[in-house]
């Protein structure tokens, strides 16, 4: 075909979205019976309809989530750090790629009085709206990846 390739888009969860609401204890806590398939379908429909490929990748493991991301070679990143969201070593590895990362989250952490140290080096942070987080996310990696994204910034990047 002589159409254009499809953006490529990873999505990457982190620790502890492998057993969300498989028990009492996770649905309570996060007010939902998703698990990580439901979190998987809505990730490719969600790409489906955007029109991109998407890679799907869920690891509790730290070691594991750095080197995805660093030689991750998709066009943009997708986030839940969950149980990494206060990880230093992640914070420096994301603050290295020169690709957009878009950070998302299920439920409301802001709300719980949380805070992810994630978000600092991220272009954006989606949260509190469920699954959907994980569509705006895909749409805001795919905004990020557009040069009309920079006209209103200011002052102009030179060059």
């Amino acid at each position: 075909t002589g159409g254009k390739a499809a953006r490529r888009l990873l999505v990457l969860n982190g620790k502890g979205l492998d057993t969300r609401g498989t028990d009492e204890e996770s649905r309570l806590a996060f007010r939902s019976k998703a698990v990580l398939a439901d979190y998987d379908s809505h990730i490719r429909r969600s790409a489906e309809a955007l029109g991109v490929e998407v890679e799907h990748v869920q690891t509790n493991d730290l070691d594991a989530c750095i080197e995805r991301l660093r030689v991750a070679t998709e066009d943009a990143i997708v986030i839940n750090p969950a149980g990494f969201m206060n990880d230093q070593e992640l914070v420096d590895c994301i603050a290295g790629l020169e690709k957009p990362v878009i950070e998302v989250h299920y439920g409301n952490f802001v709300a719980k009085g949380k805070t992810s140290k994630v978000t600092t080096v991220c272009r954006a942070l989606i949260c509190g709206a469920k699954l959907e987080s994980y569509t705006l996310g895909l749409r805001a990696a795919l905004a990020a990846l557009d040069p009309a994204d920079t006209e209103f910034d200011y002052p102009p990047a030179s060059g």
